[in-house]
């Protein structure tokens, strides 16, 4: 087997990937695993943290827990954001059923949600805040 590689490693191109093909690619949707500079800060951003989790095998199986958080412009309206974290959600899913492999990192193996999609106090005056906590599967290359 390969190394194991961060769950963000596989998830964020992932993500990528899906909102460049979903019905939100009109939209100025930024995904990373950090906040963007006030500068650079798009309409919406998706952040990718990994919030614990633990190995069942460090080779092999890894059940990363991640805070899937979405920020939304206000102008847009909550609605909005939470459909586009509705769609990131749905986009690990999807991940997942279809065996997504990451090139060069691995895939994600399972799905379960632990926390579902909650609005909170943006720290952001002009942005909406929805985040969720899913348990997901990682799993390195084969050999």
């Amino acid at each position: 087997m390969q190394k194991m590689h961060r769950v963000q490693s596989i998830a964020i191109p992932i993500l990528r990937e899906g909102f460049a093909n979903s019905e939100y690619a009109n939209l100025d949707i930024k995904v990373g695993s950090w906040v963007p500079a006030q500068a650079d800060r798009p309409d919406f951003w998706i952040n990718v943290r990994r919030m614990g989790g633990y190995p069942v095998d460090p080779k092999m199986l890894d059940r990363a827990v991640i805070e899937l958080t979405c920020y939304g412009d206000v102008t847009y309206g909550l609605e909005l954001t939470e459909n586009v974290h509705l769609e990131a959600q749905i986009i690990l899913w999807d991940a997942v059923r279809t065996a997504k492999v990451v090139a060069g990192k691995g895939s994600l193996s399972s799905y379960r949600q632990t926390m579902g999609p909650t609005q909170f106090d943006s720290p952001y005056d002009d942005k909406f805040r929805v985040q969720s906590l899913i348990q997901l599967g990682v799993r390195p290359l084969p050999n």
